[in-house]
């Protein structure tokens, strides 16, 4: 109970209270960033050059038990909104205003608008506040008047004025409230002293004069030869102590902001040259990393594989996020005959085969902002031919964060590529012997060209000196370099002593000459043709003068691509 005991006309008295009520007026907001799909909304953006249009739709609704009125809801906007024009309100630069009105009891009114968002970067994009104001003839406490109680200072008066003939006036009867409540003028009666008929007589007025307010009578003529006086035999009025609830409020909702889908996908083999008609292995790996504000939840990737390759099992494919494997039953593999993506660099010996990797099928993927998706597979090549040339392996990812929101779509700007080398190895070997000076001594020519595509490593040559002879002295030239180390190992042998010369490497079109002398008994039976016998060559592998690390393609815009829609 708040009592106070007076107010005069015009004072005021502020009590302060706590209360609480019910709501009176509720107001709501659905932003939608991916309308057209008429499913739950959704709050996240393409990190694009082109502007998304969204829905942004306000509604207020009387959930009090009296009418409001004066009810106006305020928007403002970013600067990277653009707002449409529309009959149901206006819009000063970047802030919306509408007008609802009155609103009866459980009467709701919504406005629906399709701002169009320009996203300039890719941090999280404020959506604006929204605020509604409003009238109301009660209180949110349902606090009231229990009583009112007014006391009246009411004042009749007269004002004679005399006319430009003595003895006639002209005279205004007037009533002013000098109370601070509303009167109601009822009836009033003046006559002029020492008469009875009255000059003034008015019944049945019904006129409400607030406080300070005045009631005045029209004109009436009387005539006296002395300065006239007027009484008031009647005089009705009443006190109408009026008392109002009026309640003014305003709601004002949280911000919401938009978050914004982008990502950066590579791709990479771990060599970029295979040999034809040579079984091969090469280890795939996509790395995605979320560069927006959103968190992915759902992604779906298309990676072509090329023609040489078989297409990986799903066993062999293993996805990781921030360190940890994902289980088998958050992804879904599929193997789709053909490659997809590339047009160009394809190889002739099939189709090809593609991956659609969908992420996070049985929950939300949950890829944060600033955090990384790797997904590697193993590939062999069995036998590529040598019509092959560089084959290159596109990928491209689309994800979104909401199942139904947005999605977004990234390609490798620069895919991998792969080279099938077509290389074999030839050669020319050979062996002659002469007589050399003196008796017993010979002298032995060794000689090996390379003839194969590339270098060849690890080159030794061989023979096989008689066991009656020893080796006198040799030397080892190459046609491209000179004189090279003459050194060799000796082993012996059923048939005599194993000679090895270990050349080395031996590069392509070189030939390497070995002559050396042997020396024996002069009484010794020794056949040329038994010396001549070839002991043959040794090598490796054929040599890579380049490291065999992994290569890219040149850097392409991306044309239209074929939709893969998010499940």
């Amino acid at each position: 109970m708040v009592t106070v005991r007076e107010l005069e006309a015009t004072e005021e008295t502020v009590i302060p209270y706590l209360a609480n009520g019910p709501r009176m007026l509720v107001l709501s907001e659905k932003i939608d960033t991916e309308s057209e799909r008429e499913q739950e909304s959704s709050l996240s953006l393409v990190f694009s050059e082109d502007k998304q249009e969204i829905e942004v739709v306000l509604k207020v609704e009387n959930a009090s038990t009296v009418p409001l009125t004066g009810v106006e809801v305020t928007r403002t906007f970013p600067s990277n909104f653009e707002i449409p024009e529309g009959p149901e309100y206006s819009v000063e630069e970047s802030s919306l205003s509408w007008t609802v009105g009155r609103l009866a009891v459980g009467q709701s009114q919504t406005l629906e608008l399709t701002p169009t968002v320009l996203t300039s970067d890719i941090e999280k994009i404020p959506a604006g506040i929204a605020t509604a104001t409003y009238s109301a003839d009660s209180t949110v406490s349902r606090i009231n008047f229990e009583k009112v109680s007014a006391r009246s200072r009411a004042a009749p008066f007269v004002t004679p004025q005399e006319d430009d003939r003595p003895g006639i006036w002209h005279s205004k009867f007037v009533f002013e409230n000098k109370s601070s409540f509303v009167v109601t003028l009822s009836d009033i009666t003046v006559v002029l002293a020492g008469r009875e008929e009255p000059i003034l007589d008015a019944s049945d007025l019904r006129v409400d004069l607030p406080p300070e307010g005045s009631w005045d009578s029209m004109v009436k003529t009387v005539k006296s030869e002395d300065q006239p006086r007027f009484t008031f035999p009647t005089l009705s009025y009443s006190i109408l102590p009026r008392a109002s609830a009026i309640s003014r409020g305003e709601v004002t909702l949280k911000e919401q902001k938009l978050t914004v889908l982008d990502a950066e996908i590579l791709k990479k083999f771990d060599k970029s040259r295979i040999r034809s008609f040579v079984g091969s292995d090469v280890e795939a790996t996509i790395t995605i990393e979320n560069k927006g504000s959103a968190t992915i939840n759902v992604m779906r990737l298309m990676d072509d594989i090329p023609g040489v390759f078989s297409p990986p099992s799903s066993d062999s494919i293993n996805i990781e996020m921030g360190g940890s494997e994902l289980n088998e039953d958050q992804f879904r593999v599929e193997v789709v005959n053909g490659i997809q993506l590339e047009e160009k660099m394809i190889s002739p010996d099939g189709p090809g085969h593609s991956l659609r990797i969908t992420v996070g099928t049985s929950a939300p993927l949950g890829l944060q902002p600033g955090k990384t998706l790797v997904i590697r597979y193993p590939l062999h090549a069995s036998e590529p031919s040598k019509e092959n040339g560089t084959l290159a392996a596109p990928a491209r990812a689309d994800f979104s964060a909401e199942r139904f929101g947005p999605v977004a779509t990234r390609t490798v700007i620069r895919p991998p590529q792969i080279s099938i080398i077509h290389r074999r190895r030839s050669f020319t070997t050979g062996k002659e012997v002469y007589p050399g000076g003196g008796q017993g001594r010979y002298e032995i020519l060794l000689v090996f060209q390379n003839n194969s595509d590339s270098a060849l490593d690890d080159l030794a040559l061989h023979d096989v000196v008689p066991g009656t002879f020893s080796l006198e002295s040799s030397n080892v030239k190459s046609s491209t370099r000179g004189e090279r180390d003459a050194s060799y190992t000796k082993e012996p042998a059923r048939e005599g002593t194993h000679i090895t010369w270990k050349v080395g490497r031996i590069e392509k079109g070189e030939r390497i000459t070995v002559q050396y002398e042997i020396q024996g008994d002069p009484e010794s039976e020794y056949k040329v043709s038994d010396a001549q016998d070839y002991h043959g060559a040794t090598f490796g592998d054929e040599v890579d003068d380049e490291p065999n690390l992994p290569e890219w393609a040149e850097a392409k815009k991306p044309g239209a691509l074929p939709e893969i829609p998010i499940p």
